[in-house]
């Protein structure tokens, strides 16, 4: 017997269900927001997971082991290389069968000078068809370039480029790392900010509440008319709304971080550090000369300007002529029996030669245009490198005054908080005394609520002010004691 859908209900069960059929209820929606208990977290902490599992920085070193292979690969051009070449092959001419064997391995060296040996051996077995043999054959070739190919300079071009290149990765991951690092304090400090401010919209709640009791008794005293407390629950309605904003602003910051640390998003993650900002003397020349040092964009123009220059002692050579000096040695060996004379037939020989070769390009203007071109990457690139340097020092400067101007901001707001703690303590004095008005009392409870958000919002302002210009001196590794484990 089939059991249709209408058997089962959602909500009160209906009289005629069967009792051997409960209804069926919906599971509870899972909460978009982190539940659980609490995990406090350090900022320390949180930079030890990200740089474990960020996903950032796991591709990047992935990336790093193709890059470095590369490198080995370049380096491998005054290897010797060895390339071996079998073959087996049958044949038949009418009622005749045969086959033939060949082996020939051949080596290659090239040398920083430009010297180019080339060494081969082969030996072919053939069998049938009326012919039975062995033929092999040895060769040795010279090749020394005077011009163009010639000397260590063009030679060790490429592997001096791939060396640069190796250095330019090294300086990527360390950005990349860096940047990440920089993400993950500035996700926590966004965190630190949004609890905060759930504390303080929560604190103001109770006061709030404090204020509509107080009021409540003043109204039964006879000292306040009944109408004034509406403007107390205006207040604590509005107050209840700035909690939820905050909660909302609190889950969107755990979620960020969260993120970045390629943690699972349920995560109820709690920001454990408090939040101090203390000041910081900076030496302007110091930190100049420290981000013209330690800049990874700058130190990787400086390398790209490096390889440019290699890019054009390569274009320049190959403009020359070329001319080169070729000798070579050939030996061949073997013997063969001709079956329809049967007499068997030794064969030797030996040759050598020596000479020179001489190719004048002539109507080719790619090799001047790639000469060109070079000449103008090479010009390009300095002039980049001189304005990224003054970028830099640019970017610097203008992070210190962000560090100095956050600093003040952050202590005349520190001090209209505490201003303003003191001016609403006093107008709750004079309410229970009667000497002041509830709306007086809820415009301070208001410049309050406003000072804390700005003390807050400038501490905050301030260590992150830091922290970038950490970044803009390419000190960030430096100052958390990250090594790079490449």
């Amino acid at each position: 017997m089939g059991i249709s859908a209408s058997s089962f209900a959602f909500g009160p069960v209906a009289a005629e269900t069967p009792p051997s059929l409960s209804p069926v209820r919906s599971p509870p929606a899972p909460s978009p927001t982190a539940t659980g208990q609490p995990v406090k977290l350090g900022l320390a902490e949180a930079l030890a997971l990200g740089l474990r599992d960020n996903r950032t920085i796991k591709s990047a070193y992935l990336e790093r082991i193709a890059q470095r292979f590369d490198l080995v690969v370049a380096e491998s051009a005054f290897v010797p290389k060895l390339n071996l070449v079998g073959s087996v092959a049958a044949t038949r001419s009418g009622d005749l069968a045969g086959s033939t064997t060949s082996l020939t391995p051949t080596a290659t060296w090239l040398s920083p000078l430009g010297t180019q040996v080339q060494f081969s051996w082969a030996r072919t077995q053939t069998g049938g068809l009326g012919d039975d043999g062995a033929l092999e054959t040895t060769n040795l070739t010279v090749t020394q370039p005077f011009l163009r190919g010639a000397g260590v300079a063009v030679n060790l071009a490429p592997i001096r480029i791939a060396r640069l290149q190796e250095d330019i990765n090294k300086l990527s991951l360390k950005s990349t790392v860096s940047d990440t690092v920089t993400s993950i304090i500035l996700a926590y400090r966004t965190l630190q900010k949004a609890q905060e401010q759930l504390r303080l919209a929560n604190v103001s709640e109770d006061r709030s509440k404090s204020l509509l009791t107080t009021n409540r008794a003043l109204i039964e005293a006879g000292r306040m008319a009944a109408s004034d407390i509406v403007q107390t629950q205006s207040d604590l309605a509005s107050q209840q709304v700035t909690v939820l904003q905050a909660e909302q602003a609190r889950n969107s910051a755990q979620l960020a971080l969260l993120r970045l640390l390629a943690v699972d998003l349920r995560t109820n993650i709690i920001a454990a550090d408090p939040i101090k900002a203390e000041h910081v003397e900076i030496a302007l020349d110091q930190v100049i000369a420290l981000g013209l040092d330690n800049r990874m964009d700058l130190l990787s123009q400086r390398k790209a300007l490096e390889q440019d220059r290699q890019n054009l002692v390569v274009a320049k050579n190959n403009r020359l002529w070329n001319l080169s000096a070729i000798g070579s040695v050939q030996n061949q060996s073997g013997v063969s029996s001709g079956m329809a004379a049967g007499l068997p037939n030794a064969l030797l020989g030996s040759t050598r030669s020596f000479g020179l070769q001489l190719s004048i390009p002539l109507g080719d203007y790619t090799l001047r245009q790639a000469d060109i071109q070079a000449t103008t990457t090479v010009r390009t690139a300095e002039v980049q490198l001189e304005d990224l340097r003054q970028q830099v020092e640019a970017s610097v400067r203008d992070a210190v005054q962000g560090v100095e101007l956050s600093w003040r901001q952050r202590e005349v707001a520190q001090l209209a908080q505490d201003l303003a703690a003191k001016a609403l303590d006093v107008a709750r004095e004079k309410l229970r005394a009667g000497r002041s008005s509830n709306f007086e009392v809820l415009t301070f409870e208001a410049d309050l609520r406003s000072a804390e958000t700005q003390a807050l919002t400038a501490s905050i302002t301030y260590l992150n002010a830091l922290t970038t210009l950490d970044q803009q001196i390419g000190t960030t590794l430096d100052t958390w004691r990250i090594s790079l484990n490449d």
